[in-house]
C-alpha cells in the first residue's frame, strides 16, 4: 500500500507541477484534456461546482467524500499536492540522519530533533475553527481568505509566487549569458515573469513556516490548519475500513509511533485516532510484528466506543468537548472583522464614479496607485463577471503562471484588502494575447471559465480611453499611430489633427468595438501616465464587429471632394449673351 500510495502521489505531483515549469507553455492540448489532473483536488472541485452550479464539476470533491466513508483520509497522501509536498519536504530533512551522513553533526542533528515522532493530542478546537473559517469565506465570497489555508491553494502561491519565476528568471539569465557568446540556443521568456519582491516574501514565508512545521511535527498543518483535513476527518470516523493495532500481537515497541507523520497513533495505549490519519502506511511498514492491520471494520459503533476508557484516544473528534472557547472565538472574530471590512471596502470602491467615462457605472473600482485615475484594472476573459471572480478565485498563482504574456500579476493591494494575491491583468510588460486561452484552461475553481478563441476575439473585458493632451501629437508635434497599427480588432481609428498640410492624426476609440486586450496601452510610448489606457468592465460583454461603415475619416470621399471642387475652379463661367 505505501508503494502504491508514493507511486500515485509522485505522478499526480509530477503532472501538475509540470505547468508552473513550462515557462514557454509548450505542453501540448492532450495535456490539459487527458493528462492533467488538476481536477483531482478538492477544495477547487467544491468551488468549481457552486461557480456552475453542475455536480459533475464537483466529481473530486464528491469522490473523496465518498472515499472518505470508505477507506479514511486516501486524498491526503495519495492526491493532495500540499500534502506531496510537505512528504517530500520530510524525506528531505531527515535524509541526513538516513544516509552517508548520519555520523556528522548533521546528521545527528536531524536524528535527534526531526527523525523521532511522538503521539500527540488531538487539536480538535484549532481543526473545527479552522473549518469554520473557510466555509464562512466560501458562502460570504471571499475566496482570497479560502486560499490563505486551503492546502492547494498554499501549495500554488509556493509554486508560483517562487518557483516558476525563479525557472523563468534562470532561463532569461542563461540566454542573455549564451547570447554575449553569440550562441541563440536558448530562447529568452515572453514578457516579465517577475512578481514583486513583497509577494515573493509572502510566498517565501509559506514556504518556511511549513518546512518548520514538516520538520519538527510532520503533518501538523493537516491536523490543525487544514480545512480539507478536518473535513474528511469527520467522515474518517465512520469509514468502512481503518487502521488499528491487533492487541494479539502488539509488543509496544512504539516503532509505529515514531513513525507517524500525524503523531495519532498512541502505542502505549494501543490505538489509532483515525480522524488525523493519512493513510501514509508508515506504521504499517516499520512494525516488526505485522501489528498493524488496515482491515475491514465490521461493526461501525464501535468507532464511537471508548478503546480503553481515555477520552483523548478516542476517534471520534467531534463529540469531544471543547471547552476551551478562546481560540474559536478570536479566530472567527477575526475572520469577522476581515470580511466586515472587506465588504465595506468593496462597497465603497464600487460605489466610487470613474472620472471621464461614459461607462462609470460599469467600470471596475480597481486602480493602481500611481497609474491615470481613468484606468481600472481589468479581469481576464472567462471571469464574466468581477463579482464571480473575486468570489472563486483562492489566488493559487496557476493562471498566473500558465499566462503566455506574463500580464497576470497577483496582486498586493491593487484588488483591496479582500484580494490579497488574486491576479490582476498588468499591461505595462504585455498584452492579452487572442490565440491565448492559457489562464481559462488551468484555473481550478470556475472564477476563470473557459473560452475558446473566436469568443474571445470579440469578448469585451474593457475599452481604451484616450486622452488628446498627453499624446505625442499634441505635447511633441510629431506622428505617433502605435496604438492604431497594433490594435487587433482595429477599434482604433486616426483622425486628421491641426492643420491639413502638417498630415498629423490622433487616435479615436471606437469604444463599442474596444475588447480591452491592452495593446494600445503596452505600446503607447508617452511616461509616466500613458495616452492610452483600459478600463476594465465589471460585467464582460459582446464587442462589436467593426464594420467599414463605422469608418469616421474617409480619406476617398475627401479627395473626391476636393477633385470636384478643383473643378468647378478651373472651368470657364458660362456665357450669357442677354445683357439682363
Amino acid at each position: 500500500m505505501k508503494k502504491l500510495r508514493v507511486l500515485v502521489a509522485l505522478v499526480i505531483f509530477c503532472l501538475v507541477s509540470a505547468k508552473f515549469f513550462d515557462v514557454y507553455s509548450a505542453l501540448p492540448k492532450s495535456y490539459t484534456m487527458y493528462y492533467n489532473p488538476i481536477g483531482t483536488q478538492f477544495a477547487p472541485s467544491l468551488l468549481k461546482m457552486l461557480a456552475f452550479g453542475s455536480l459533475a464539476m464537483g466529481a473530486g470533491f464528491i469522490t473523496f467524500t465518498i472515499l472518505a466513508l470508505i477507506f479514511g483520509r486516501a486524498y491526503c497522501s495519495f492526491f493532495c499536492l500540499f500534502g506531496i509536498l510537505m512528504d517530500i519536504i520530510r524525506r528531505i530533512v531527515i535524509f541526513p540522519a538516513n544516509s552517508f551522513l548520519k555520523k556528522t553533526k548533521l546528521g545527528k542533528f536531524c536524528a535527534k530533533n526531526f527523525v523521532v515522532q511522538k503521539y500527540a493530542k488531538a487539536r480538535n478546537v484549532m481543526r473545527t475553527s479552522f473549518l469554520f473559517i473557510a466555509i464562512l469565506s466560501i458562502i460570504l465570497g471571499y475566496g482570497a481568505l479560502f486560499g490563505l489555508i486551503d492546502p492547494y491553494s498554499l501549495y500554488g502561491k509556493i509554486m508560483g509566487g517562487i518557483v516558476h519565476p525563479t525557472a523563468c528568471l534562470i532561463v532569461n539569465g542563461t540566454s542573455q549569458a549564451l547570447y554575449s557568446f553569440e550562441i541563440f540556443a536558448v530562447r529568452p521568456v515572453n514578457g516579465d515573469p517577475t512578481i514583486p519582491l513583497a509577494l515573493f516574501g509572502v510566498s517565501l514565508f509559506i514556504l518556511v513556516i511549513i518546512t518548520a512545521m514538516t520538520a519538527l511535527r510532520g503533518r501538523l498543518y493537516c491536523n490543525t490548519i487544514c480545512p480539507v483535513g478536518a473535513f474528511l476527518g469527520f467522515f474518517a470516523n465512520f469509514s468502512i475500513f481503518k487502521i488499528s493495532l491487533d492487541n494479539t500481537k502488539c509488543i509496544s515497541c512504539g516503532m509505529c509511533e515514531r513513525n507517524c507523520k500525524t503523531q495519532c497513533i498512541d502505542a502505549k495505549n494501543k490505538s489509532v485516532d483515525f480522524s488525523r490519519c493519512v493513510l501514509c502506511f508508515n506504521c504499517a511498514e516499520r512494525c516488526p510484528k505485522n501489528a498493524v492491520k488496515f482491515s475491514f471494520n465490521p461493526t461501525i459503533s464501535k468507532l464511537l466506543k471508548k478503546s480503553d476508557g481515555n477520552a483523548e484516544t478516542q476517534s471520534n473528534f467531534v463529540s469531544q468537548k471543547i471547552s476551551r472557547r478562546k481560540f474559536p472565538k478570536l479566530a472567527l472574530g477575526l475572520t469577522a472583522i476581515f470580511c466586515v471590512a472587506g465588504k465595506k471596502e468593496r462597497k465603497q470602491l464600487r460605489n466610487r464614479k470613474c472620472e471621464k467615462s461614459k461607462d462609470c457605472c460599469d467600470a471596475t473600482p480597481f486602480t493602481i496607485d500611481g497609474q491615470r485615475p481613468d484606468k481600472r484594472l481589468t479581469m481576464p476573459p472567462g471571469a464574466r463577471t468581477m463579482d464571480n471572480f473575486l468570489e472563486n478565485c483562492t489566488a493559487c498563482q496557476r493562471c498566473t503562471s500558465a499566462c503566455k504574456a506574463h500580464i497576470l500579476k497577483p496582486s498586493l493591494t491593487e484588488l483591496g484588502l479582500s484580494g490579497f494575491m488574486q491576479p490582476f491583468m498588468d499591461f505595462s510588460s504585455g498584452y492579452c494575447i487572442h490565440a491565448c486561452h492559457e489562464c481559462s484552461k488551468a484555473c481550478p475553481t470556475g472564477a476563470i471559465k473557459f473560452i475558446g478563441g473566436k469568443e474571445k476575439r470579440h469578448t469585451k473585458i474593457g475599452t481604451a480611453i484616450f486622452r488628446q493632451e498627453l499624446c505625442v501629437v499634441e505635447t511633441d508635434g510629431t506622428d505617433c499611430a502605435a496604438c492604431a497599427e497594433h490594435c487587433p480588432v482595429s477599434a482604433i481609428e486616426m483622425l486628421p489633427y491641426g492643420d491639413k498640410e502638417d498630415a498629423l492624426f490622433v487616435p479615436h476609440v471606437h469604444s463599442d468595438v474596444c475588447i480591452g486586450c491592452g495593446a494600445c496601452e503596452f505600446i503607447c510610448p508617452v511616461r509616466p501616465h500613458k495616452a492610452i489606457v483600459v478600463q476594465g468592465v465589471k460585467t464582460h460583454k459582446k464587442a462589436v464587429v467593426f464594420d467599414e461603415s463605422m469608418r469616421i475619416y474617409k480619406p476617398e470621399e475627401e479627395e473626391k471632394k476636393s477633385d470636384k471642387k478643383a473643378e468647378e475652379k478651373t472651368q470657364p463661367a458660362p456665357q450669357n449673351d442677354f445683357p439682363f
